[in-house]
């Protein structure tokens, strides 16, 4: 009852039962009652970065897990895999010939060695999984562009990218407003109209120990929003920041680990099988040892004169499967994932099944490429990229802002790769697919398989080789083999030297 309602109940029972039966009519949903079996939930009217205000907090419980429980350091790795694999790789569209071919050849040079970033360590790649493991275990991650300064050299790439954890946002600057209209929430600057214009960012990592001449030091500064990437899952209209993906499954992965550790612990008493030996009341104390509490497998402990030992009989603790798999299956749901592919354990797994599981997931991984990744971090690093090889060279700068970099994700394991073969060759056949896009879900780019199958074609004809699998040609005596089939080049006849 609110304050109104109460005053009513002071001065006019009757009528304050007719409000409250009046408001209970209205609750046509049982979500919508107040009682005990709602009595956990929280059910407030916060936006969601209210709502998860203490978001900093939950990273670092994430990370405690991923370095500790199995089964979340698994979770990331099965989200990373699936959804970054080998990389999500560049393909290049928009250009003549010869400039297509000089820029694969640069994002070669570049984007498949170290050189874009800054730190010297990862390719284009790594540092996608580096973004995406932060996005699971943190909910966010950031990456700054670091641009160099001119002349470039020949081999000098004028963009570096760094990959920040999202503790480098300085979150202390919140809740300004702006003369401009503008304010300042959660270390990121807004505009008047809303729009992203800064971040503030620590220099260094504000739990290490950075030291400097000036002693210990936690200093941030602006860095303008048209330099950093903000990459994280939007669940909610109006989100401005992550949060951890283990936030629904903390407590299910912990009760599962502290349960598991209970179970190792119950064998381990178990297997202490030990012996006890009365002795007489005549034999000397001090010729006893002291049992000291401890109790090891193999033992044979004297007891001494009126000396007892009383076990307890704790109840059996059973059903560890069936609550392993309940408590994993909940985690995987949580998490996007299948069972099988969180735990590994493929043992009531069919072709149907697996299949069927394997779609689901393929959609959340799909989702996470096409909604998270291309949009908030790779199509802006395709941006810098072609501002950057301009900026190299500034003779093809017309011609190098008419291009556009699109992603190949990687390739999808194939279940049954005989049947789906099959059915992705017939699809091409029907005209319901291209070429082009099976190639492209396979994670490679149809424009170099075309190049590296002609270059092949070509050596084999030059060759005078013929394989079964060259679609034009077949060998002799396999299924739809040719009626003829050029002839192998003969050497020269050797004269007879003895006639000439």
């Amino acid at each position: 009852m609110n304050m109104m309602d109460r005053m009513i109940a002071a001065l006019a029972p009757r009528a304050a039962l007719s409000r409250a039966r009046a408001r209970a009519a209205l609750m046509h949903y049982d979500a919508a009652s107040v009682g005990r079996r709602l009595g956990t939930l929280r059910a407030t009217g916060t936006d969601a970065d209210a709502a998860a205000n203490r978001r900093q907090r939950m990273a670092y419980v994430a990370r405690d897990m991923v370095r500790n429980t199995p089964f979340a350091t698994r979770a990331q790795q099965v989200i990373t895999n699936n959804t970054i694999g080998d990389g999500i790789v560049p393909r290049i569209s928009g250009l003549p010939g010869d400039q297509q071919d000089a820029m694969l050849k640069l994002i070669e040079r570049v984007l498949d060695t170290t050189a874009i970033d800054a730190a010297g360590r990862q390719n284009l790649y790594g540092l996608q999984r580096l973004v995406m493991n932060s996005v699971v275990d943190a909910g966010e991650a950031l990456v700054v562009a670091e641009w160099q300064t001119p002349p470039y050299g020949p081999k000098q790439f004028p963009l570096k990218l760094r990959v920040l954890e999202p503790d480098f946002l300085d979150d202390s600057f919140d809740h300004q407003m702006m003369p401009d209209g503008g304010w300042v929430q959660n270390g990121i600057k807004y505009d008047g109209t809303g729009q992203r214009i800064a971040y503030r960012i620590f220099k260094r990592h504000p739990g290490a120990d950075a030291y400097t001449s000036h002693g210990w030091t936690t200093a941030s500064e602006w860095v303008p929003a048209r330099h950093v990437l903000h990459v994280y899952r939007v669940d909610r209209a109006g989100q401005e920041r992550g949060v951890t993906w283990f936030a629904p499954v903390v407590l299910t992965l912990q009760d599962h680990a502290d349960y598991q550790d209970a179970q190792i612990m119950r064998q381990k008493v178990a297997a202490c099988f030990a012996g006890f030996r009365s002795l007489p009341d005549t034999e000397s104390p001090s010729t006893v040892p002291s049992m000291g509490g401890d109790i090891e497998p193999g033992l044979i402990q004297d007891l001494y004169g009126e000396e007892t030992v009383t076990f307890s009989n704790p109840p059996d603790v059973g059903g560890y499967d069936e609550f392993t798999k309940v408590t994993l299956r909940s985690a995987a749901a949580a998490l996007g994932l299948t069972y099988e592919a969180l735990t590994g354990d493929l043992s009531n797994v069919n072709f149907s099944s697996g299949r069927m599981g394997r779609m689901e997931m393929d959609r959340s991984v799909s989702s996470w490429q096409w909604t998270m990744l291309v949009p908030q971090m790779l199509d802006p690093v395709g941006d810098w990229l072609l501002e950057a090889w301009s900026m190299q060279r500034p003779d093809m700068a017309t011609v190098i802002r008419s291009a556009r970099i699109e992603w190949v994700p990687p390739s999808r394991i194939l279940v049954d790769p005989a049947r789906e073969m099959r059915a992705l060759k017939d699809a091409v056949r029907s005209g319901f697919t291209s070429r082009s896009a099976v190639v492209r879900g396979f994670g490679v780019d149809p424009e170099r398989l075309l190049e590296e199958q002609t270059a092949d074609q070509n050596a084999a004809d030059a060759a005078a080789l013929i394989f079964d699998t060259d679609a034009r040609m077949k060998a002799p005596g396999s299924p739809g083999a040719a009626s003829t089939v050029p002839a192998a080049p003969t050497a020269p006849e050797k004269k007879d030297e003895r006639n000439a």
